[in-house]
């Protein structure tokens, strides 16, 4: 009986190889390691509020496998479809065996599981999330990230259906859903719509989730889903975008993408971005308190920002970001077109960094040169909002050693400053004159090397 078994395996992998053989297919992958080194070590105090930004390594692997389904001699459509998956682990921990030297709370205090494994349930609602202890025991290293199916006519119509890298403007890592896209002359329609989000690069991997969902009275929760519609009109060097971004019963959301080329010459270039979005909140969530803020209903974000490149080596730009009442509840922390990461705080305050806060202003500035294989860029910030403010100046050295190995060096300044009536890690409440204003360095080293093959 086993030997039919071996049997019946290896005639039906040889089929499978001989008929993917046939296909046009590739085979894709990524070794590598990502680490961050704090330099704030100092001990938990949970009722004070102090915490140690948090030092880590990890070490991923990822494979993944893209066939084109159609032969070649078929030339309007494309059907494509892909598998990939990645694993990984935490090789250092600085917070694996911190405890609370206020004794609020017991046991050891972990938090790096944040970035590599953290699971707490599709919903969010597991019964250990509470226990940050129980949920790095509960960690999930592994996330099968793609499995889609892709296919277009022409350029007029295509669709992709499954788990694949999302380009949506506020979803980042991997979507769980679908996009359509209806394109006629200059102007194209386009839908989106998410029912789970993952994250999966040599810094992060979270199996799929609801980012946000609905609960009912009696405790359940369910996903209407995150959508989007855009209409985009491209004409040369400009392009407008209008959208609305919606969840059924949370929010509306729509907005406005305007990009244009001011200057587009041989040797100068300066591309101009402005963004606009007006989340209007519902009942159900309008009461609900966000980043230490009541969400409230009519709220909105302004993003404009400028690049300006000078014969393909040297680059520069500035932007603003600005939130007018508690914009970022359900829409933005979840990806956004900002040129730089928004995730740098200490994982013990979920580490957004005040970008997403309420009424919160970020003013930016970089510049950066790069020449053949190497690069680099200084990239200063300062944001302040009711809830707290903070300042980095950031430098980034990039270099490939080939097209496929790939090495990369930051050092950021940081600086938090938490106000009277705020506290590290405390989101649920608004103000609170009990809680008292304090200093925290948020300053760190991160390195990464990569291949690619």
């Amino acid at each position: 009986m086993i030997q039919k078994v071996l049997t019946f395996c290896t005639l039906s992998f040889s089929t499978f190889a001989t008929q993917l053989h046939a296909l046009n297919y590739k085979i894709s992958g990524q070794v590598g390691s990502f680490s961050r080194i704090g330099f704030n070590n100092s001990p938990i105090n949970t009722a004070k509020g102090i915490y140690p930004t948090g030092s880590y390594v990890t070490l991923v692997g990822s494979l993944q496998l893209g066939v084109d389904l159609l032969p070649k001699s078929v030339k309007n459509h494309k059907l494509k479809a892909a598998i990939g998956a990645e694993i990984g682990a935490l090789t250092y921990d600085s917070t694996r065996v911190l405890t609370d030297t206020s004794g609020l709370e017991k046991g050891f205090l972990p938090a790096n599981y944040y970035y590599m494994g953290r699971w707490e349930g599709y919903f969010m609602d597991a019964p250990w999330k509470h226990s940050r202890y129980e949920t790095a025991m509960h960690a999930r290293d592994f996330v099968l990230h793609t499995l889609y199916l892709d296919y277009s006519y022409k350029d007029h119509f295509g669709f992709k259906l499954g788990r694949y890298r999302s380009r949506a403007l506020f979803l980042s890592g991997y979507n769980q859903g679908i996009q359509i896209f209806l394109h006629f002359g200059e102007w194209t329609l386009q839908w989106f719509s998410s029912y789970g989000r993952a994250r999966s690069n040599l810094q992060y991997i979270r199996d799929f989730y609801a980012p946000i969902s609905y609960k009912f009275a009696d405790g359940r929760h369910t996903n209407y889903g995150l959508h989007s519609l855009s209409l985009i009109y491209k004409h040369k060097h400009l392009t407008l975008m209008p959208f609305v971004w919606f969840y059924p019963k949370l929010y509306t959301a729509p907005g406005l993408q305007f990009d244009f080329d001011l200057v587009h010459t041989h040797s100068w270039t300066i591309h101009t971005h402005f963004y606009a979005w007006f989340p209007i909140y519902d009942s159900y969530m309008a009461h609900r308190y966000f980043r230490s803020a009541l969400v409230g209903t009519d709220t909105a974000s302004l993003l404009i920002y400028q690049h300006f490149n000078i014969i393909d080596h040297y680059n520069f730009g500035w932007g603003v970001y600005k939130n007018f009442g508690n914009a970022s509840a359900c829409i933005g922390w979840t990806g956004l077109p900002v040129p730089f990461g928004t995730k740098d705080n200490t994982p013990y305050a979920k580490a957004y960094s005040n970008l997403y806060n309420a009424n919160s202003l970020t003013v930016f500035g970089y510049v950066g040169f790069k020449y053949q294989n190497f690069s680099w860029q200084l990239l200063g910030k300062v944001i302040q909002s009711p809830r707290d403010d903070s300042k980095s100046l950031m430098l980034t050295l990039r270099y490939d050693l080939n097209k496929r190995t790939h090495l990369m060096f930051k050092i950021n300044g940081y600086e938090v400053s938490i106000h009277r009536g705020y506290k590290v890690g405390d989101f649920s409440v608004g103000y609170n004159p009990k809680f008292l204003a304090n200093t925290q360095d948020r300053s760190y080293i991160m390195t990464s090397v990569g291949y690619d093959f």
